[in-house]
């Protein structure tokens, strides 16, 4: 059994040090002790304390609690030592989500109101935009974003996965005639998103027989935010790969036009991502669990095509 008052001092040292270099520095200990003292630290608690990533640790939510608190009374942990199994089982606390825009508002949003049915003790904050760079550096729990991440530390589970298609503005192509063929897209004004899980300028297309083309395209305009690029394709500026669920409305009135739909576009997967596979707070497990269940037997590609 860990001594609690010096194990809990050094906890709040660490994270006051902000890096394990710094708390090695400070504290006279190598790294790989400290490291292997707050892995200890977690078991005993049976809380995910801190979220690593390759950029560094940041705070999870618990581990902020226990931190505030021992900040400022450390003699006094009674309170939050008592119950940290319940922690661990039942769903509670804020559970911060990052969704794509499209997705988050036709699909994530309307399903918040059944998941605060059967976890009322979680609260939710949706943001709905790309994904963050760091998420545990901007607080977040769970992320639905194209593409897995490159971060080994993060777990991605896929949910869904949507067909994409090439397209453009009417008002574009009467300036500049669609092309024929993959390799006219130099001619032509194109669209990027630079973004994680986007195609950016590698565009693979398939011909009818079978054929594969692989296009480095010369971006006209680069963005980093879906919509930015949708607003793009709908004001002419170019044409772009778009999933064509987040387009489907605008196809339908007319206001964007497929690009060489006889060719086999890219698919966009969506993922569910989220931090750690040991320790996963209640809230994050029975979230992700309740989105797959949810998500998974709606979306079906082939009738994504219809």
């Amino acid at each position: 059994m860990m001594k609690r008052t010096p194990d809990f001092s050094l906890f709040l040292a660490v994270v006051k040090a902000g890096t394990l270099s710094e708390a090695s520095r400070v504290l006279g200990m190598s790294a790989a002790a400290i490291s292997k003292y707050l892995t200890q630290l977690e078991q005993h608690m049976k809380l995910r304390l801190l979220a690593r990533s390759a950029r560094g640790f940041h705070l999870t939510e618990h581990g902020r609690e226990l931190f505030e608190s021992l900040d400022h009374m450390l003699p006094e942990l009674t309170p939050i030592l008592g119950e940290p199994m319940s922690r661990l089982d039942h769903p509670t606390g804020t559970l911060k989500v990052v969704s794509s825009i499209a997705l988050g508002r036709h699909r994530v949003a309307p399903l918040l109101t059944e998941f605060s049915a059967r976890y009322p003790e979680v609260s939710i904050q949706l943001q709905l935009g790309d994904a963050p760079k760091d998420m545990f550096r901007a607080g977040v729990d769970v992320v639905i974003s194209p593409g897995e991440p490159i971060d080994q530390s993060l777990v991605a589970r896929r949910l869904i996965t949507h067909p994409c298609c090439l397209c453009a503005a009417p008002d574009y192509l009467a300036r500049r005639p669609a092309p024929s063929h993959p390799r006219e897209l130099h001619q032509h004004d194109c669209l990027i998103l630079d973004c994680h899980g986007a195609f950016r300028d590698r565009w693979v297309l398939r011909d009818p027989r079978g054929g594969t083309h692989t296009i480095k395209v010369a971006p006209h305009k680069i963005t980093d935010n879906s919509e930015q690029l949708k607003q793009w394709l709908l004001d002419g500026h170019g044409l772009a790969l778009k999933s064509e669920w987040d387009i489907a409305e605008h196809l339908h009135r007319g206001e964007l036009v497929k690009i060489l739909p006889d060719y086999e576009m890219p698919q966009l997967s969506f993922y569910v991502i989220y931090g750690g596979r040991h320790l996963v707070p209640a809230k994050t497990r029975a979230f992700v669990q309740f989105i797959e269940n949810q998500l998974r037997p709606r979306e079906d590609p082939e009738r994504l095509r219809a």
